[in-house]
């Protein structure tokens, strides 16, 4: 009594790793959430090179916000159910590791409209990667054991969040498209670990998992 939740359960953390395909979900679920964060930290940097102020960058993290809520809320929810957890996977990895190359060419070109362009390719694929990821997880899982490894999958996403930034912001200091560049290979990465999975989704359905983490 008295003691709270653990940022990190070793024993869960074993636990899943002891399980068929869990130990490279949740790989994925670290680069893929390290990828993006890289992006989103260095973003308000590279538009300001672009000649972008405070003010209009505002409405730059407005517009990625909005069409992450369209593409988790609409695109997403009705794409999941019709092309499965891999396949949706798949999708999102690819989408992601295009997005960002494209966003390093952008960055490159110093032009704002192919940046504006290229960002909801970036976009929609990571909100078509975490919920699909997420399921794949809850599906290779006992019931009675989700709790903890998916406990384990928001540890790895936590964990990716504080690095992620560290080193797009370290990358910064050698070019301004570097940070992009570094995600999108570790995309192409994730894209490879995904192939990997395509034996991972079992016939039993848990269509819960996916619902919860994009509602």
């Amino acid at each position: 009594a008295g003691h709270g939740r653990k940022w990190f359960d070793r024993a869960s953390l074993k636990d899943a790793l002891s399980r068929p395909h869990v130990g490279w979900l949740l790989l994925t679920v670290f680069l893929t959430t390290f990828a993006f964060s890289q992006f989103e930290s260095t973003l308000s940097l590279l538009t300001a090179r672009l000649g972008l102020s405070d003010k209009y960058n505002f409405y730059v993290f407005a517009y990625i916000g909005f069409i992450l809520t369209l593409a988790q809320g609409l695109l997403v929810r009705r794409l999941i159910p019709r092309l499965g957890e891999f396949r949706m996977a798949l999708v999102g990895v690819v989408l992601m590791t295009a997005g960002l190359a494209l966003i390093g060419v952008s960055s490159g070109q110093t032009s704002l409209a192919l940046l504006y362009a290229v960002l909801p390719v970036t976009v929609i694929g990571f909100s078509a990667t975490t919920p699909s990821l997420q399921s794949l997880l809850s599906l290779n899982t006992p019931e009675d054991k989700q709790g903890g490894v998916l406990g384990v999958g928001q540890s790895m996403s936590s964990l990716a969040r504080i690095l992620g930034p560290l080193l797009g912001l370290s990358l910064q200091d050698y070019g301004i498209a570097w940070p992009y560049w570094a995600a999108a290979g570790l995309m192409a990465v994730c894209v490879l670990l995904v192939c990997g999975l395509r034996n991972a989704t079992p016939a039993r359905d848990v269509p819960a998992a996916a619902d919860a983490v994009i509602g």
